[in-house]
């Protein structure tokens, strides 16, 4: 097992969902720290009980945010075991970067950057960023892979003066969440739409994907701690690779 890290003591009132996504996220790092395989075994409930000094209630939950997740599998009588490359289910309450995103599930993910240029907003941009007129905006499109075949397509766009240096001395193959951080302007929150989608014929072509590839495209407006919009995006996500879920409460 990977290094032991007690989590806390008893959760008091309200603290066992926080608990219970701190285990999660523990989980998925010893699982990608210690190279573990598909269909092997993880520990069980008593060994986790014991190793994070966390209540069984908190521990179940951790399996079942992992298992909606498509992590980790649960066999009847023998345990939960990590699963093979999953079908990506992700909460949409859950605000994180593609990079980032792709990473923590496994992947193996080269992005490329297909373009990345200066340009003038469109209307709808520069009403969604407030942005002044002569302002202009970073244009960036990107092609995640994993091993050479297309999972996620994104196009951005947020306001130049965001960064000092010169476009092509950024290094866009990284997270962009961390890049605005660095900038002085963490992304705290997102507006988003799901909807589902084919690519134009020229797009696909670009991609070397079939025009019939359905996707899931996730448009977001993201916003500072301040509540200001900052960063547009449209995130193609193969729809054969990603699911999303939404939490929904029947009014009382």
């Amino acid at each position: 097992m990977a290094e032991k890290r007690h989590i806390s003591t008893q959760p008091g009132p309200g603290e066992s969902q926080s608990l219970a996504h701190t285990l999660r996220d523990e989980l998925e790092r010893m699982i990608l720290e210690t190279n573990l395989r598909p269909g092997d075994r993880l520990p069980s409930e008593n060994e986790l009980i014991a190793h994070h000094k966390v209540g069984r209630t908190t521990v179940r939950e951790a399996f079942r945010l992992l298992e909606q997740e498509g992590f980790v599998q649960s066999r009847q009588g023998l345990g939960r075991f990590v699963r093979a490359r999953p079908t990506v289910q992700r909460p949409l309450t859950r605000l994180e970067g593609v990079t980032d995103m792709l990473a923590s599930r496994g992947f193996r993910v080269t992005n490329t950057v297909l373009s990345v240029k200066l340009d003038e907003p469109t209307g709808t941009e520069r009403a969604a960023l407030g942005l002044s007129p002569g302002h202009t905006v970073i244009r960036l499109e990107r092609l995640r892979t994993h091993d050479d075949d297309a999972v996620v397509y994104s196009i951005d766009v947020f306001n130049r003066a965001i960064f000092d240096q010169p476009i092509s001395e950024i290094d866009w193959t990284g997270s962009l969440f961390t890049l605005f951080e660095e900038a002085g302007h963490a992304i705290s929150a997102a507006i988003a739409t799901v909807s589902a989608v084919h690519l134009g014929a020229e797009q696909s072509e670009r991609l070397g994907m079939p025009s019939d590839t359905a996707w899931l495209l996730l448009a977001q407006e993201h916003n500072d701690s301040d509540g200001k919009p900052i960063l547009l995006s449209q995130d193609y996500h193969r729809g054969s690779d990603f699911s999303f879920q939404v939490h929904r409460r029947r009014k009382d």
